[in-house]
């Protein structure tokens, strides 16, 4: 026989005959399942055929099954009336549950399986065998059929409700498995297998439950067949596919009740009755239970799946997100034998104007068509899009140029493109960077994706094309890698509080005799205590996000030593503090300020904190509020590296600054770059107007001291008076005044003891440096870069 899916197929009268041969050969089973009786049947297959061929194949396939349970009643009984009644009772029940299951349906569709394995158990046990069961015992009453009423009309509606329901549970889900799932969501890649195991187990319970029978232990028969629910329960937990599920059941239920019509064999007494009614009742039990938790089963396995493909899939574009990308990248960077790759970085630049402009929806449809741009490239692999305007495409690619190719192809469908909506239009703009996979070299998706996000950057440098596409080597992930290292060093380094405080001394005129101003300047120590110089760790930390962390420990630092050596706090002037750009964003930073003096009892006014201009500009609005708030405690603000930014000028009416530190790259070259000279003039006589000290940095000569000296400035800073050292060291040497400078630039071509290791110019006052600060400053340590020192 054909399988039922291709029913349809068939002529008309070749599905009839399939309908009736194969009710008629359910009906020669359970036949024989029932040891042999036509009249005693412990299952009635018709309905349940009914039914299947019902719900797929229309109403007016039920009378064509019932004709074959009608005729099988006619060969076995030969009789004409028992044909008839088996066959208009086996009509009624299955149309009513087909029509109540449709209207529930039209009224609210099932969204889970169990919502409709629910609706099916309850209409099958509850509304399509009692009909069948009261229609045939009114019939068999009616008509006083021989060898049917045996027991009285109660006891035959109990008889034919059980075997009805047992075949509405067991033979309709197996047959309309093997149609087809009649869930939308039910075995999409699960092929029909039975649960070996469970068979045998239900199998050997019921050989037992007939032996012991048999040898007139029925108490304990009874009691092992209730065993049959530990395979049923489990097979139903364990196969999650309905198709698995119904079979096993079927198969599995039938010897059992084989076992006990062939144990009461052809005893005729109440007790057979209640015998035959106790195990279809107990399987009936069984089987609901077993498809009601098969179809929570079932539920969970789909809605795990949809959760990994959602995880993995970004919902309005149906691309591969962030996380699906990584997993799929990674899959063909692992194998064996890969083949060259090109992976693209795609940014929509000004996606958010879009968004802005045009509205959330427009700018759905714009990614909705960028996604699908990317999809029809004919070499790509995999499309992810990874956040808002930025997407990645794998391709197959054997060299750069082909790489090339495909993004200048991408390129020219996009950027320049008006976009127009109901709203308004605007042209996009965007960029895109590109990569050569290596097939030899061992990278990872990570690897992969920063050095895209440095191509993307590069690309959004250059004039048009913003294109750029350059072959990843293993050379490339090897010095990324490093790279990488080097930030968690430094990370490392910060986050264990290895930081040691040292100091650049600077010429103020304003600071009394003995007194001392300098910038606190840091430094680092790696793993093996050697020390890291500022520009090579400033930028990691910035990069590593350890500025702010970075900056609270100097502060702290800063003011425990100071507060732990009383004499040198006495004897501080000014102590300048560098602040980041990060820092200076932090709105908590000056709270951390005020609570840190409280708690080290340190004056306002010796400490002065130091912005750097371009980051003033980056984020004025923060870099103000920072400004009010250090400045209403009492503190003195720098300006620092001024000269360097954008609106340079405008930002000196905007701050309430005390210093304006001129930026060092205008000091080194002041005796050879007239140019030079003319800004810092410019500087100078802007900064008098608005009453604020100028300090030069960068000082390392007589020559550009003497200069800077007639230009005005007095407050100077550089190598010229002293190296940074240890923070301790500075109040160990005496501080650089105007006066000693004259005398060392008339002779002395060395002044005032300004290189760590020198020889003090005065004996250190006793007790001055009691009390250490842990970690700070310990004999000079090899340094293990040689450079030229910044202000940080």
């Amino acid at each position: 026989m054909k399988r039922l899916g291709n029913f349809k197929d068939l002529s008309l009268a070749g599905r009839c005959l399939h309908a009736v041969g194969l009710t008629l050969l359910l009906c020669l089973l359970a036949q024989l399942v029932s040891a042999g009786s036509a009249h005693q049947l412990l299952i009635w297959p018709t309905a349940a055929v009914a039914f299947a061929l019902g719900w797929y194949f229309g109403i007016r396939w039920l009378p064509v099954a019932a004709l074959g349970g009608g005729l099988w009643a006619f060969v076995v009984t030969h009789d004409l009336k028992y044909a008839a009644v088996l066959t208009l009772s086996s009509i009624f029940g299955p149309w009513q549950a087909i029509h109540i299951m449709r209207r529930l349906g039209e009224w609210k569709p099932p969204e889970y399986r169990l919502d409709f394995v629910s609706r099916y158990l309850a209409i099958a046990l509850l509304v399509s065998a009692p009909i069948n069961a009261l229609l045939f015992a009114t019939l068999v009453t009616s008509a006083e059929i021989e060898g049917v009423n045996h027991h009285g009309f109660a006891q035959l509606v109990l008889a034919a409700w059980l075997a009805d329901a047992l075949g509405m549970l067991l033979i309709s889900p197996a047959l309309l498995a093997l149609m087809k799932p009649p869930f939308p969501a039910d075995d999409k890649t699960l092929a029909p297998r039975l649960s070996i195991p469970a068979v045998v187990t239900v199998v050997l319970i019921a050989s037992a439950a007939y032996l012991l029978h048999r040898f007139g232990y029925d108490n304990y028969a009874g009691l092992v067949l209730f065993g049959v629910f530990v395979p049923m329960i489990w097979v139903a937990a364990t196969q999650t596919g309905s198709r698995a599920d119904a079979y096993t059941l079927l198969i599995a239920g039938l010897p059992l009740l084989a076992s006990r019509a062939y144990a009461v064999g052809a005893e005729n007494n109440q007790t057979v009755f209640v015998d035959t009614v106790s195990v279809s009742l107990l399987l009936c039990c069984a089987v609901l239970a077993a498809q009601l938790l098969q179809a929570l089963a079932a539920d969970r396995s789909v809605a795990l799946q949809r959760m990994s493909e959602q995880a993995r899939q970004d919902m309005s574009t149906g691309l591969l997100n962030d996380r699906g990308l990584l997993s799929e990248l990674s899959d063909r960077l692992a194998a064996a034998q890969r083949p060259r790759y090109g992976l693209i970085g795609l940014h929509i630049s000004n996606y958010d104007a879009i968004h802005d402009l045009c509205g959330t929806v427009e700018a759905i449809q714009l990614e909705q068509s960028t996604a699908q741009l990317l999809i029809q490239q004919p070499a790509t692999h995999l499309a992810a899009r990874l956040s808002a305007g930025r997407y990645t495409l794998l391709v197959h690619a054997e060299t750069v140029a082909q790489v090339r190719a495909i993004a200048r192809e991408i390129y020219t469908h996009l950027s320049g493109q008006v976009f127009l909506t109901e709203h308004g239009s605007i042209r996009l703009q965007c960029h895109i960077g590109g990569l050569l996979l290596d097939p030899n070299s061992a990278i990872s998706s990570e690897d992969c994706l920063s050095a895209l996000s440095d191509a993307q950057a590069i690309a959004a440098s250059i004039r048009d094309p913003q294109l750029f596409v350059e072959p990843l080597s293993q050379t490339m992930i090897d010095a990324r890698r490093a790279h990488q290292k080097k930030i968690e060093h430094i990370r490392e380094a910060i986050r264990n509080d290895r930081i040691d405080l040292y100091a650049q001394p600077l010429l103020d005129p304003e600071a009394p005799a003995l007194m001392r101003s300098y910038e606190v300047l840091t430094r680092l120590r790696d793993r093996d205590g050697q020390l890291i110089r500022p520009p090579e760790f400033l930028s990691l930390a910035s990069q590593a996000q350890m500025s702010v962390p970075l900056d609270r420990a100097v502060i702290r630092r800063t003011f425990e030593w100071l507060a732990a050596n009383p004499e040198a706090l006495a004897l501080t002037w000014k102590c300048s503090i560098n602040l980041a750009g990060a820092t200076m964003s932090d709105d908590s930073i000056a709270g951390f300020i005020r609570e840190q003096r409280a708690n080290y009892a340190i004056p306002a006014a010796k400490v002065v904190f130091e912005i750097t201009e371009s980051e003033a500009i980056r984020n004025p609005a923060a870099a103000s509020r920072l400004v009010d708030d250090l400045k209403a405690q009492g503190f003195g603000i720098a300006l620092d590296d001024f000269g360097t930014g954008l609106a340079t000028f405008e930002y000196l009416k905007r701050f309430p600054l005390d210093y304006l530190k001129i930026d060092g790259s205008f000091v080194r070259n002041l005796m050879s770059n007239p140019i030079d000279e003319e800004i810092i003039l410019s500087t100078v006589r802007v900064a008098k107007r608005l009453k604020l000290r100028t300090v030069a940095e960068h000082v390392h000569n007589a020559a550009i001291y003497q200069r800077l000296t007639d230009l005005g400035i007095s407050y100077l800073q550089g190598d010229f008076f002293g190296k940074a050292m240890p923070l301790a060291e500075v109040f160990e040497r005496q501080p650089p005044s105007a006066a000693l400078l004259r005398t060392s630039r008339q002779g002395t071509p060395n002044p005032v003891g300004p290189n760590p290791g020198d020889p003090p110019l005065s004996t250190p006052m006793p007790g001055l440096l009691a009390t250490p600060i842990a970690s700070v400053a310990p004999a000079a340590p090899r340094t293990r870069l040689v450079g030229k020192e910044t202000q940080h």
